[in-house]
């Protein structure tokens, strides 16, 4: 069977053979594999299931069925019920890394204060696994670390609700909804405040990896954050 190139993968490709998924590891991926293993055993059965390394030294881990949506994103992902399930979903994927054992813990990406959970750190649609238009899962965990709820949660809303691309009343009463479905008692001000430096710190992240991976493209996807933030800043809700 041929391994099948899957969609995204900006920073590490990504293939699918079979049941299994293969991409990249480093030395980080013990950790993540250790926190995906916590996730399931916690109840948190919607993320893949880690199998191992490959005979290339390939990460490989459980393919979950489903449709990840694709740039541009379909007119179906804003669905209200989609900012309500994948709310849920990532506060049960925080609460139940708590309990998490950090020591000698070892991430890709560095941590935020304050550490209160572990982030998935690109929680989003292009991430997330829909079945018949409902969530019903969450890939790419290799940027986990630790980080306060509201850094996941406000960049969600950056992509979901979306902030950059709606006004007024509506973009409020979707950031809103967000912070309902995941129990927030942020306001929505706050969340604001929040998926700005979020932004801002994507784009720094972007560019470092633009150098270190020889990838000039991801110049691209820094200034793009930055516009991106500015738009937000610019607009206040």
């Amino acid at each position: 069977m041929s391994d099948e190139v899957l969609h995204g993968g900006n920073i590490t490709p990504v293939v699918r053979s079979g049941d299994v998924v293969k991409r990249g590891a480093g030395l980080w991926t013990p950790t993540i594999h250790r926190f995906l293993n916590h996730l399931r055993d916690r109840g948190v059965d919607w993320v893949p299931q880690p199998v191992g390394l490959d005979a290339e030294g390939r990460e490989v881990l459980s393919f979950l069925p489903g449709e990840v949506p694709a740039y541009p994103l379909p007119a179906w992902v804003f669905e209200d019920h989609v900012l309500v399930e994948a709310g849920g979903m990532l506060r049960q994927l925080h609460d139940a890394s708590l309990d998490f054992d950090r020591e000698a813990a070892i991430w890709q990406v560095p941590d935020h204060t304050p550490p209160e959970v572990i982030c998935h750190n690109d929680f989003a649609p292009h991430n997330l696994v829909f079945a018949n238009g409902h969530v019903v899962g969450a890939i790419d965990f290799d940027t986990a670390s630790p980080g306060p709820r509201l850094w996941d949660l406000a960049y969600l809303a950056t992509r979901a609700v979306p902030l950059s691309r709606l006004e007024g009343e509506r973009v409020v009463e979707r950031t809103q909804l967000l912070l309902d479905a995941y129990g927030s008692d942020a306001t929505v001000a706050e969340l604001l405040e929040v998926a700005i430096a979020r932004l801002w710190d994507l784009a720094e992240y972007s560019e470092t990896k633009a150098v270190e991976l020889g990838k000039p493209e991801l110049h691209e996807h820094a200034e793009h954050y930055r516009l991106e933030a500015a738009h937000l800043a610019s607009v206040g809700l």
